[in-house]
């Protein structure tokens, strides 16, 4: 899709994340395609100034924007909204395998992908008690999984392990395998995020 903002105008700086939000929800690059273009001053520098243009391609004007349609963006994104249910977490790895078949990302970090968004969303159902909302964002040098629930319990932290216990390894799974891993607060809930660096570009 090409979206002309040449008469677009915009006073809410949040207003402008519609934009890779609905491309993210519509299935992500290359399922879905947006190019913006047109923009005045005002507009582009609050593009800018939110880094929309790292998922969602700008262009000056619509050749140019018909030029980016087949480009890849900066970063790919795609999003998945997840049920309270046991079988969460199994929809869980099968959307990131399939985001990182797509984006050809190696399958050995794929594998670690799809076992962190797996725990992470097994935590939403168990512990927090909340469906979810399980993020996959791409680079050309890191894989990002975020799992967002909408629960105000406490903030994890890893526990020591019990050796006789089937369940509770989650977070110590996280801290091992991802390059970083972390958590933001929301005023309805929280998202645990784990970043894994690619063996090579996507």
């Amino acid at each position: 899709m090409l979206i002309d903002l040449s008469r677009l105008r915009c006073t809410q700086p949040a207003f402008v994340t519609v934009f890779p939000t609905a491309l993210a929800i519509a299935g992500g690059w290359p399922s879905a395609r947006l190019v913006l273009y047109g923009a005045d001053g005002a507009m582009r520098s609050m593009l800018l100034a939110g880094r929309i243009p790292d998922t969602v391609q700008l262009a000056a004007d619509l050749a140019s924007a018909r030029e980016l349609f087949d480009r890849r963006p900066l970063q790919v994104r795609r999003h998945r909204d997840l049920p309270m249910h046991n079988a969460a977490a199994g929809a869980a790895r099968r959307f990131v395998r399939e985001s990182c078949e797509i984006w050809v990302v190696p399958p050995t970090i794929r594998e670690i992908a799809e076992l962190l968004s797996s725990e992470l969303v097994s935590n939403a159902v168990e512990h927090a008690h909340s469906s979810s909302r399980l993020t996959v964002t791409g680079t050309g040098s890191a894989l990002r999984v975020s799992v967002r629930d909408y629960s105000r319990t406490v903030i994890p932290r890893p526990r020591p392990i019990d050796v006789g216990a089937f369940r509770g390894r989650g977070l110590h799974l996280v801290a091992a395998l991802s390059q970083s891993w972390g958590v933001h607060q929301h005023a309805d809930g929280k998202t645990i995020w784990v970043n894994l660096q690619l063996d090579s570009p996507e």
